[in-house]
């Protein structure tokens, strides 16, 4: 037996508050199979939380589950990139994270003005960087044989961060770099660590353990946003975690649809989910070991969220069982990148 301080995720799309009622229990079995006890969800639910009205909604779903949610507030009105939300609003609700994920605060302008305020009221950014979101999102990173697909090339991720790093330097905000993908980013937030920049990045399951050569472009198994890049990408996102350049791993959980999965890559929604499996699958890679998969998913989350006014804390109860196996997953949403794939712990039996 493992036991274990429950993980705590802070990338998790909910999906809820919505209008057609996304089941809560959807998110607490995928999280409570994975042996998380926290999430941080992100704003861009169909009902964004881009108003205290919306955030009270969400709050009254979230007490519906057996896990503790942590609420995101959106950086601009229905995450569009060009109206800033009302900051210190929800800073005094006790949100004080704003993130567009899915999208992100293109407009320089209005970037640098989010990064002012969001500085002086103590905040913090968590920011998507896709630097073509709004306009010509792609499907893709380059490679060969893409045909009619759109290419997704690094500079899309690091010019945003090389740009938000320079309002970090002005203004001193808090400032976490959401699903690192390319050797190139993990460079730039080395440099902003050496400068003691208040910075933090994340990375996701799906790209320390997968790269572009892993794809089949008959499925949407493996399309997401950022996309699976090169081998040398993935070295360097394990390295960079490895030697505290990248400070925690977080899922990006994205619960999709079978039909909008199981279609051409093309024409396939973006997004794995990953709760449920992160645990598993990282430590079955034998690329870490549980003291530093402790560090990723619990220690250092718990410090981030801690650190920024959350009510976040760690219980020792998660408890994993030795066990080889094939991972299947359990939840209602099996767009995972790990199906089928072999493990060697399986979570202690859990009846949610």
């Amino acid at each position: 037996m493992i036991n274990l301080p429950n993980f705590i995720d802070l990338h998790t799309h909910t999906r809820f508050p919505d209008k057609n009622n996304f089941p809560t229990s959807e998110i607490n079995q995928a999280a409570k199979y994975g042996g998380y006890s926290e999430i941080l969800a992100m704003a861009n639910s169909e009902i964004p939380i881009d108003s205290i009205e919306n955030l009270e909604i969400a709050r009254g779903l979230d007490q519906n589950l057996d896990i503790k949610v942590h609420r995101v507030g959106a950086l601009t009105k229905n995450l569009d990139g060009t109206e800033l939300v009302n900051f210190k609003e929800f800073i005094n609700q006790g949100v004080k994270i704003f993130s567009d994920d899915g999208k992100t605060l293109v407009d320089n302008k209005l970037a640098e003005k989010a990064f002012e305020e969001i500085a002086q009221l103590g905040g913090a950014i968590f920011q998507h960087c896709e630097k073509n979101c709004h306009i010509n999102p792609g499907d893709i990173a380059p490679r060969e044989n893409i045909s009619d697909l759109i290419p997704i090339f690094d500079d899309e991720e690091f010019e945003i961060i090389e740009r938000d790093l320079k309002f970090v330097e002005k203004y001193k905000t808090r400032y976490h770099v959401q699903h690192l993908s390319s050797k190139k980013s993990v460079e730039l937030i080395k440099l902003a660590k050496e400068k003691n920049l208040p910075v933090t990045a994340e990375v996701t399951p799906h790209h320390l353990l997968k790269n572009q050569s892993d794809i089949d472009l008959a499925t949407g198994n493996l399309k997401m946003y950022p996309p699976l890049r090169t081998s040398e990408d993935q070295l360097a996102l394990i390295n960079g975690l490895k030697s505290g350049v990248i400070d925690v791993i977080a899922t990006d959980h994205a619960p999709h649809a079978k039909e909008t999965k199981e279609v051409s890559f093309k024409k396939s929604a973006r997004g794995v989910v990953g709760l449920e499996s992160a645990f598993a699958v990282l430590l079955s890679s034998e690329l870490f070991t549980i003291d530093e998969l402790t560090l990723y998913m619990s220690l250092t989350p718990n410090k981030i969220l801690k650190e920024l006014g959350y009510d976040s804390a760690l219980s020792k109860s998660n408890n994993w069982i030795q066990k080889s196996n094939v991972y299947k997953t359990k939840s209602f949403h099996k767009n995972s990148a790990f199906e089928n794939f072999e493990v060697s712990v399986m979570k202690e039996e859990l009846h949610v």
